[in-house]
């Protein structure tokens, strides 16, 4: 049996402090590190292009779900890994994500994190869970089968909620494994606007 290549996307913004040190990490678990540069106006996309991975780069700031789908259009793995720039994934756990999809149980693997920081991502991931039985909907920590990310269209303000949900649609087997990360300091008020907008993407998909 040959063994699957596995490709690691990377969305970055802003994080030439962080990346190299990423990507360098990424590279001993996989075939090859995407690293899309949504938008950045320092030198992220110089320093992942130095440390060996291929870059897509975005002129403006689309958002994680535009720059998602250009990280899975630029994959060429047959298992694909999504996980942030900012040194908050151990790139040690890709072995332990994709393993469950290399003996073909499954076709998604989640990374759930021990705790969800945000009470609006809480709230959107006790939705979600009423459809696909998920602890963490709104990890950034996955690994996928290549085919299921082709078939993702990928919608929403983000990721939150709506990536299992759709997963789900495609009748994807999931399943999750715990990990550990680094906390960050992010922008909460861009977290709440956008985790507004999102429940109601969310909804829709619950419905519809």
């Amino acid at each position: 049996m040959t063994k699957p290549k596995i490709s690691v996307v990377i969305l970055a913004y802003n994080e030439a402090l962080a990346i190299g040190k990423v990507v360098a990490g990424c590279k001993r678990f996989c075939d090859g590190v995407i690293v899309v540069d949504d938008g950045s106006i320092d030198e992220t996309a110089k320093t992942a292009k130095t440390n060996g991975a291929v870059v897509v780069c975005h002129g403006t700031n689309l958002g994680v779900t535009k720059a998602t789908r250009s990280g899975f259009e630029a994959a060429h793995g047959d298992i694909i890994v999504t996980m942030d720039a900012d040194g908050q994934h151990n790139p040690s756990d890709i072995p332990r994500l994709v393993k469950p999809i290399i003996e073909a149980k499954v076709d998604l693997t989640l990374g759930v994190r021990e705790t969800i920081p945000h009470r609006s991502e809480r709230i959107i991931n006790s939705m979600a869970s009423l459809r696909v039985k998920c602890s963490d909907s709104g990890t950034g920590f996955r690994a996928l089968k290549a085919d299921l990310a082709n078939k993702m269209r990928l919608h929403g303000a983000c990721l939150c909620g709506t990536f299992v949900l759709e997963a789900h649609k495609h009748a994807a087997r999931i399943t999750e494994i715990p990990i550990k990360v680094r906390p960050r300091v992010k922008d909460k008020r861009k977290m709440r606007t956008r985790h507004v907008k999102q429940f109601f993407y969310v909804l829709r998909d619950l419905i519809f």
